[in-house]
């Protein structure tokens, strides 16, 4: 999805994993990992770190977490169908626009340290 949306982003990606399946293995096990651990997000510390780490060094850009939450999304939509109720839809939403600016501060603070 995001890819034909938004060939632009494949730079900041290893086409490599995508294709071998373990970069979206690697997504759905951060989403999961956020989703049990949303009620404390001091538990997530250590997976922000290497995560944002690994952002910077692929110049990952605030602008791009948009189309990522859009791709998820809509993948989500995709695969759950009708289980994809609006509630739920708006719920993973916001909980992704939390996570994302988590991301997005973190990396700021890497970037400005280099």
């Amino acid at each position: 999805i995001m890819f034909h949306n938004h060939p632009e982003v494949k730079a900041q990606f290893d086409m490599s994993a995508q294709a071998n399946g373990s970069q979206p293995a690697k997504l759905a096990t951060a989403v999961y990992s956020y989703a049990s651990k949303i009620d404390n997000p001091e538990a997530l510390k250590s997976m922000v770190e290497v995560i944002a780490h690994r952002h910077v060094k692929t110049h990952v850009k605030p602008e791009q977490y948009p189309i990522v939450g859009e791709s998820l999304l809509q993948a989500m939509k995709d695969v759950l169908h009708e289980a994809a109720t609006e509630k739920m839809i708006a719920a993973w939403t916001e909980a992704y626009q939390i996570l994302a600016d988590i991301f997005i501060n973190r990396e700021h603070q890497i970037y400005e340290s280099l």
